[in-house]
């Protein structure tokens, strides 16, 4: 009777026990990520000071600029190249603290838009730890955008993919969200592994585009390599084959699909086996369409650009079926890169200072992209420089300016 009592059926004890048989079937609440997130993310600030192509003597005044970056290796955080050329210091800070502690830039490839630095206060860089790496998302995928906004504080956005799209080398992704800062470097995840980095946002739109992981992966794997080749550059013109009178000429079959070849850069991608008039019909085992489209597994319809230039690397070579004079061949394609000491009129004059000459008051430079803005004649040569094959000119000076001095006058 009196253990009845104790243990009455309707009693206290049974109540806790239905309780507890409750909590241990109930499912597991979802992993917090955010410690691991905060413990990975940084803000970058830059300085930079690059050379006054107007008076190449001189430089600029320095300027500043902030993103965002995320840990992808122990004390290696990975960002965008924004504010990286011409650098000349780099910080970084961490959530909930406006504290600035030193950095490094090790790495930069302005192309494709991504930076590495390194982290130099150790006891910063042991308290950090690096988010891992994670597959590739698709479109209309479900994604976490994070950042240390304005008020160094953490924050989080959710929002999805909305378009995926070639540019270039870089695989892109656009994604629909809203974060607080227009800035860029903010990390994308997805089931807390890092899926792509913020490269632009556009508020009035509530958008975004982002660097897939592909092209992430791409770059982390080619710099830990210790041989970076960074990516395959342009080199072809083609043309679409979407009238019959063009398909006619070129002796295209009404089952065959593909592009024209209209020009081939001598000693870039494709010089040595592709010739004007080819027809590309399939490239990397992947069969175009008419508009230079191919079918990408994950991805949909992707231009054949992104095979050329951002799935390769330099030296790798690309099998090709063509139609030739409305024969079929099977060519093997090299991928290659353009450095800068092979260009006419060098691109990407970064962090180098400006050649020039001063004689009689006249300033005369080297031309590069950026050392010449104006001018129909000097625009034309920086045009040629993209297709004209390197052993039929030199490089190329012109005259800048006039010194002001009154010994100058009428030289102008």
């Amino acid at each position: 009777m009196r253990a009845r009592k104790l243990f009455p059926a309707g009693g206290a004890l049974g109540a806790a026990a239905i309780l507890l048989l409750g909590l241990a079937t109930r499912p597991a609440a979802a992993e917090d990520i955010t410690p691991k997130v905060r413990a990975a993310l940084v803000k970058v600030y830059t300085t930079s000071q690059g050379w006054d192509h107007n008076t190449p003597w001189n430089k600029y005044v320095p300027r500043n600029n902030v993103s965002r970056g995320v840990m992808v290796k122990p004390g290696v955080v990975l960002t965008t190249s924004t504010g990286m050329a011409d650098n000349i210091l780099v910080e970084v800070s961490v959530a909930n603290s406006a504290r600035r502690y030193p950095a490094k830039l090790i790495h930069k490839d302005l192309g494709i838009g991504l930076a590495l630095v390194k982290i130099e206060d150790e006891e910063l860089a042991k308290r950090m730890a690096p988010l891992p790496l994670g597959d590739p998302i698709t479109l209309d995928a479900e994604i976490e955008a994070w950042q240390i906004g304005s008020s160094d504080l953490v924050e989080k956005r959710t929002g999805k993919v909305m378009k995926v799209s070639p540019s270039g080398a870089r695989l892109n992704l656009t994604i629909k969200t809203n974060l607080s800062d227009r800035g860029n470097g903010q990390v994308v995840l997805k089931d807390g592994k890092i899926v792509g980095l913020v490269i632009g946002t556009y508020a009035y739109r509530q958008e975004g585009t982002v660097l897939s992981i592909e092209t992430i992966r791409h770059y982390l794997d080619d710099w830990a390599s210790g041989d970076y080749k960074g990516f395959g550059a342009g080199g072809l013109w083609w043309h679409k084959l979407l009238r019959d009178d063009l398909r006619s000429w070129f002796q295209v079959p009404d089952d065959e699909h593909g592009v024209v070849v209209s020009h081939v850069v001598p000693g870039r991608t494709g010089s040595a086996v592709l010739k004007e008039g080819d027809v590309i019909t399939s490239l990397g085992g992947h069969d175009l369409d008419d508009e230079g489209m191919f079918l990408h597994p994950l991805h949909g319809r992707l231009h054949m650009n992104y095979l050329l230039r951002g799935s390769v690397k330099p030296g790798d070579k690309l099998s090709a079926r063509i139609l030739r004079n409305g024969e079929p061949r099977e060519v093997e394609i090299t991928v290659r890169s353009w450095p800068r000491e092979e260009q006419l009129v060098p691109a990407n004059d970064y962090d180098i200072r400006p050649k020039y000459l001063i004689v009689g008051g006249l300033l005369v430079m080297e031309l590069t992209q950026r050392s010449a803005v104006g001018g129909p004649i000097l625009s034309r040569y920086k045009q040629r420089a993209w297709w004209d094959p390197q052993d039929t000119r030199k490089r190329i000076v012109f005259g800048s300016r006039v010194l002001e001095d009154e010994a100058n006058k009428g030289l102008d």
